[in-house]
């Protein structure tokens, strides 16, 4: 990660490092200006309004009629690349994922009303990667980063609920979706566990938090939600929801957005995805030297 130029992001403070590795996420608020999340909601809309806005569909997606999942968004609104380039959110990444970061997927979610869990408890990543269990202090695996765009600063807005902790345990019964179900047969009565909490968020917050950190969605009997959920894992990891970003979709991006989509130019090196050439100069953010 040498490099001589001055990076547009400042690193996680060791405070923040240790909350994450204790508790399984940080709640960044007002990282996004108001501005800012207009620019969100505005890609949102555009999102909408595309009819084919899916990637083909997949046996492992839960999908339900009180959610609209635009997956791979990235490849049709270049309004998501300006949050996927943006310095207060690539720092807190380049921290936790050891410097080595690549956009695995990003996701529209416009999540409407209805009256029970929106989502049930589950680890993230499929089964396989449910069964592994980081040593403390590990850089992580894989990260997600949930933008909000419309206000869950209230209980009943189909708020994200969270077990803190949790990343660092092993769920007793694993299966294909990862889900719980000693945990979610109680959430479809309404109960929660002892431990667990529920995220009151304002438009322009961001939450981060792991793979395998228990997580679920409460009921929303208030307003529509809508957010962006970005997939992130280490260059050396398969992508979420595409398999390589065409070439018109790279060409409109920055040189640290296109290194985070795997793009290595036109005669990439296996190695590269292990042991990247200039990370951190790419990684410092702005325009190259020629």
């Amino acid at each position: 990660m040498e490099t001589n130029r001055r990076r547009d992001w400042s690193p996680l403070s060791e405070e923040e490092r240790n909350l994450y590795a204790q508790q399984g996420y940080l709640h960044f608020k007002g990282l996004f200006t108001e501005d800012e999340v207009n620019l969100g909601l505005r890609v949102v809309d555009d999102a909408l309004a595309v009819e084919t806005n899916n990637i083909a569909k997949h046996a492992s997606f839960a999908d339900y009629d009180h959610t609209v999942r635009v997956r791979d968004a990235v490849s049709f609104l270049p309004g998501l690349d300006y949050f996927l380039d943006h310095p207060k959110l690539i720092g807190p990444l380049m921290s936790l994922l050891n410097n080595s970061v690549q956009v695995l997927g990003t996701e529209v979610f416009v999540r409407s009303l209805a009256n029970h869990a929106l989502e049930y408890w589950h680890t993230d990543g499929g089964e396989y990667m449910q069964g592994i269990q980081l040593a403390p202090e590990s850089p992580s695996l894989q990260v997600k980063a949930q933008i909000f765009l419309t206000d869950v600063s209230e209980s009943h807005c189909g708020n994200f609920l969270l077990i803190p902790g949790s990343h660092l345990r092993v769920p007793t019964e694993q299966n294909a979706l990862c889900y719980m179900e000693d945990l979610d047969e109680p959430l479809r009565r309404g109960i929660l566990p002892d431990d667990a909490i529920e995220v009151k968020a304002a438009p322009g917050d961001v939450l981060l938090f792991p793979y395998s950190l228990w997580h679920a969605v409460a009921p929303n009997t208030e307003r529509v939600r809508k957010t962006f959920i970005f997939r992130y894992g280490n260059l050396w990891h398969r992508p979420h929801d595409y398999l390589t970003q065409p070439s018109h979709v790279l060409e409109r991006m920055s040189p640290r957005l296109r290194r985070m989509f795997g793009d290595f130019g036109e005669r990439p090196h296996p190695s590269d995805f292990y042991k990247p050439v200039g990370q951190g100069d790419v990684m410092a953010g702005g325009d190259l030297p020629a």
